[in-house]
């Protein structure tokens, strides 16, 4: 009934025969052979079931074969690295190209593993349910077991086609001999289907198309004419609400629309047909231009094969601004398929659906989805835990128990998930505490919420024993500690204020002062506290204790502001000025302590200067004696120039010595030092020995250190000959210890036997922070930067609980896999380098920049060298000359506000 469909326009061979109409036909045949096969299937059961040798035969025959081996070694390395998804897909699809219905469960308990595990592709899906009606029994445990797969799909990810097979599974189990039963359950499931997938756009009318040859085959079931004559309602209906949403194909819906119209008029058409039609025709027109809006980000996203972020992007924006919730929602999920584990993308899904969607089972089902591909956002689990808790009516009793049960359960499996820090571990335990807590809260009378006295002595145990569990979990997760002060602050403070135990409070704040006595805000919080108390003499200790431990230039601390305030209002004369002299003698202290360090420096800077002075003045000897020499030799070989060989000079009975003959000359000129690059950080100079000694005879071999002692990747080799150089030349791009090795000449060529130091030698293949060490133009223009750290990264901002492991998990997890080595620097401000494979990983690592990795959003950015002309990490370095000194460093006194009349006169 429709007309032809260009085939230009639609690739996919389904959505042409939903379009077309042809499905139908197609969808009783696969009925049909279904049913046959499902009786071969059962006949098949009954002779396996027979005859049980057979079956031992070919499960034998299976495991000895060589498939069969393939399968075990594959599932070797699976139990080695259970968590991995490609080893799980891996070794699924080896196993499902041998499996029959005799061995099936093997292959069953695998996909069931690795579903419990990952969150599963609609590919993997669609096989699986396949495979399952393939073997499916037509037993009642067999289609429930089929059912609940659906689900656990539909919960991974919303699929159109994943719906589309569902509501076939239910036609196909509700037909017997033909004839439909239970079509209120059919209607049902395809209601579901469209609530869920009736916005996308693009696969959409494969829904609306499957939908509808059921309704039209229900019609030619009827005989009753009036019960005719409302299905011909349901099936108009179907079409109306199809055409009044913007979708792929409207044109050919709407013509196979007129037709099927077309077809049911038997009489005269009434006036209220006319306007039925025309408001119709109306609602197509507004959806088709409502496509004809959307189909050119249909069209990027498809020239991009629907992997670039920023159409997709663009393609939501435009959709808040002008379309539905629910279509913004369908484009949402949409680009999940593709991009299902980036925590950007669930996190813009998860704001809009919190902002604008008020559907709360819908946001419940979006959160816990989410939760199997960001399992290691402890903000992700505490906001779905928040979102649990406010579905607490305290009307229905046994609802509110049911979500009871479910905080419990989701806040354990959050602690088993693999949360990425310490500090999302804190977080979770954060909200779920406060959740017991409001609870307490809640039960409490409005009398007894005004005077929390009245909690019971059970509830502040139970609340105590939270703690303890918290503070037990922590302290192995956290073994450095950077939870420590906030989680013990917190529960000093619940002490005092909750339970009003002014002890319990000193206990914990003295505890945590013993840790960290550096931070002003622990101090002021105890003042405060013991300002409450009215015991102004421990105020007066706790100032001195806290003047001891804060630095004076503490740009945070208001120490002496706050002790001054204090002395002046609680305070005698003698008292304040003994704070005022306490203040003048660190600040004395402070200034000798600058003093000094800025004569240190200034003798640093005398020093360099010196050095570089006698560089210069020997490096112009060395040119003035290089220049006369050069003269002479040049005038001897002039005045020789016309002497034949063996005459003598007049003024010399013997023979003058004869001048370098220009072959000697040449091979004494050709270059003999090599400089290797990009070497693996453990190789040491014996093993550099037993590479390069068979090309011949080594002078020298330098491999570079840091300050550490560990190697920078770079090494000189000086070869007697140049033959043995150029041999080694052959070692280039070859390959140790999984890093290609670049081997070149290098550009300085003095033939001298002296090694270079470490202060002259300082490339490093990382963009690395200099040293203060001069290093030569020459050595760094030797290295080809471009072709040798171009697949380096360098990460900074990193967390301090960031370690080699969980980075390269996280970089792996968001696509980087080629991976040659990760080197993580841990000090107060953690860092790190990632050597990458190939410019594909490199563009995945650089699209990392900003991300959100354990608490914190890092900077990744392509490792470069440092420039000869900029020295360590600032701006206080200057150029004279050639020459590099250090500026005085600015010293700024820390301000602060003492009364008039108070600081000591000079």
């Amino acid at each position: 009934m429709m007309s032809n469909i260009n085939d230009d326009e639609y690739d996919d061979e389904e959505m042409k025969l939903a379009l077309k109409g042809d499905a139908d036909s197609s969808s009783d045949d696969s009925d049909s052979d279904e049913n046959n096969k499902s009786n071969s299937d059962d006949d098949s059961d009954s002779d396996i079931d027979s005859d049980d040798s057979d079956n031992m035969e070919s499960k034998t025959d299976y495991e000895n074969s060589s498939e069969g081996l393939e399968v075990g070694i594959l599932e070797i390395k699976l139990r080695e690295d259970p968590y991995s998804f490609e080893k799980n897909v891996t070794y699924i699809n080896a196993l499902s190209k041998f499996t029959k219905q005799s061995n099936y469960q093997t292959l069953r308990e695998a996909r069931e593993k690795f579903q419990s595990i990952h969150p599963l592709t609609q590919e993997i899906w669609l096989t699986w349910l396949s495979d399952e009606q393939k073997y499916m029994k037509n037993t009642d445990n067999d289609k429930q077991y089929i059912l609940s797969l659906y689900e656990k799909a539909l919960n991974d990810f919303i699929s159109v086609k994943i719906n589309l097979s569902y509501c076939r599974f239910i036609i196909k189990i509700n037909t017997i001999s033909g004839l439909i039963n239970n079509i209120k359950e059919i209607r049902e499931r395809f209601e579901k289907s469209l609530e869920q997938c009736g916005e996308d756009i693009m696969e959409s009318p494969l829904l609306w198309t499957e939908y509808r040859m059921f309704e039209q085959m229900l019609l030619s079931q009827i005989k009753d004419e009036n019960d005719k004559q409302i299905q011909i309602k349901t099936i108009r209906n179907l079409y109306h609400r199809q055409l009044s949403e913007p979708m792929i194909g409207l044109e050919l819906i709407y013509n196979d629309y007129q037709q099927w119209e077309d077809s049911q008029q038997t009489t005269t058409t009434t006036d209220n047909e006319k306007d039925e039609k025309s408001l119709i025709q109306l609602k197509y027109e507004k959806s088709l231009k409502q496509f004809k809006e959307r189909e050119p980000f249909e069209q990027s996203l498809k020239e991009k094969k629907y992997l670039d972020q920023r159409k997709w992007k663009e393609y939501i924006e435009f959709e808040k601004q002008h379309g539905k919730p629910m279509r913004v929602v369908a484009l949402f999920e949409r680009q999940l398929k593709y991009f299902s584990n980036h925590y950007s993308i669930w996190s813009f899904y998860l704001t809009y659906i919190e902002k604008v969607i008020k559907l709360n089972d819908l946001r419940l089902k979006v959160f816990s989805r989410s939760l199997r591909s960001i399992y290691y956002s402890g903000e992700h689990w505490s906001k779905y835990l928040l979102l649990l808790e406010e579905s607490i009516s305290n009307d229905n009793d046994d609802s509110d128990k049911e979500i009871k049960e479910k905080i419990e359960q989701e806040f354990q499996r959050s602690l088993i998930s693999g949360l990425k820090s310490e500090y999302d571990y804190q977080l979770v335990y954060n909200t779920y505490i406060d959740y017991h807590w409001r609870s307490i809260i809640k039960n409490l009378s409005k009398k007894e919420e005004a005077d929390l006295d009245k909690i019971s002595d059970q509830n502040k145990q139970f609340m105590k024993s939270l703690f303890e569990t918290m503070n037990n979990h922590m302290s192995a997760i956290d073994v450095n500690g950077y939870t420590t002060v906030d989680r013990y602050m917190y529960i000093a403070q619940f002490e005092w204020r909750q339970f009003n135990d002014i002890f319990r409070y000193r206990e914990i704040v003295d505890y945590v002062l013993s840790i960290d006595p550096s931070q002003y805000w622990i101090w002021n919080q105890y003042i405060s506290f013991e300002m409450e108390q009215r015991q102004f003499h421990l105020v007066r200790e706790l100032f001195k204790k806290a003047s001891n431990q804060i630095r004076f230039d503490d740009p945070s601390s208001r120490l002496w502001q706050d002790w001054f305030t204090f002395e002046r209002g609680n305070g005698t004369i003698d008292q304040y000025k003994l704070v005022s002299d306490r203040y003048s003698n660190s600040q004395n202290k402070y200034n000798q302590e600058q003093e000094k360090y800025l004569q240190q420096q200034q003798k640093q800077k005398l020093k360099r200067k010196e050095k570089n002075t006698d560089e210069n003045n020997n490096d112009q000897r060395e040119s003035k004696k290089q220049k006369k020499e050069n003269n002479e030799k040049s005038t001897t070989s002039n005045g020789n120039e016309d002497k034949k060989v063996g005459e003598t000079d007049g003024n010399n009975e013997f023979k003058k010595p004869l001048a370098p003959s220009s072959k000697k000359q040449k091979e004494k000129d050709l270059p003999k030092k090599l400089i290797i690059l990009n070497l693996p950080f453990d190789t040491v100079e014996a093993d550099l020995h037993k590479i390069f000694d068979k090309y011949g005879y080594i002078k020298s071999l330098k491999l570079i250190l840091d300050k550490n002692g560990k190697s920078k990747g770079i090494c000189f080799i000086l070869y007697k000959t140049n033959e043995s150089a150029n041999k080694a030349l052959e070692m280039d791009q070859q390959t140790i210890k999984n890093r290609t090795i670049c081997v070149q000449y290098s550009k300085d060529q003095h033939n001298n036997e002296q090694e270079e130091t470490d202060e002259t030698l300082t490339p490093t293949t990382s963009a690395s922070i200099p040293t203060t060490t001069t290093t030569t133009s020459s050595t760094i223009n030797e290295i080809d930067f471009d072709n040798h750290i171009g697949l380096t990264v360098f990460i900074n901002n990193l967390s301090p609980g960031v370690n080699k492991e969980k980075l390269e998990q996280f970089l792996q997890h968001n696509g980087v896999t080629g991976i040659k080595d990760v080197r993580v620097v841990l000090k107060t401000r953690p860092f790190a380098y990632v050597d990458l494979t190939d410019k594909e990983n490199l563009k995945k690592a650089l699209s990392l920049d900003k991300k959100y990795f354990m608490s914190k959003s890092i900077n990744v950015n392509l490792s470069k060298p440092p420039s000869s002309s900029i020295s360590p990490a600032n701006n206080n370095i200057t150029t004279n000359g050639n020459h590099k000194e250090f500026e005085e460093l600015p010293i700024r006194k820390p301000t602060l506000l003492v009364p008039r009349g108070i600081k000591n006169k000079k």
